[in-house]
């Protein structure tokens, strides 16, 4: 993963190996593997919980087969959504992250 991404301090990065945060990405990833229904464009696909918004339930998640980032909008519905739920942003490049998580609070849609 590119470790190059910086989080303002309304992010809260997951990355570190603490035990707080290693649970944290698994309770992240377990409630997207929930929400992300077949459609949906993460359906199937490997992905690592990278940060957590303090002010909304975004996440931003790494996309470790093709190199790409991605802003969630989980719905904490604890159920499938129906696609295009839950909204998320695409980002090829971490620069391209960096300008939107630095730039506004909640995704588009």
């Amino acid at each position: 993963m590119d470790e190059k991404l910086r989080l303002s301090n309304a992010w809260w990065d997951l990355r570190v190996d603490g035990t707080v945060e290693r649970e944290q990405r698994q309770a992240l990833h377990q409630e997207l593997l929930i929400e992300v229904a077949a459609g949906h464009p993460l359906h199937r696909r490997p992905v690592i919980a990278v940060a957590k918004s303090e002010a909304s339930d975004d996440i931003v998640v790494h996309l470790p087969t093709t190199g790409e980032w991605a802003r969630v909008h989980l719905t904490w519905k604890r159920a499938a959504e129906t696609p295009p739920w839950p909204k998320t942003e695409f980002y090829e490049t971490v620069e391209d992250l960096e300008r939107t998580l630095t730039s506004r609070t909640e995704p588009k849609g």
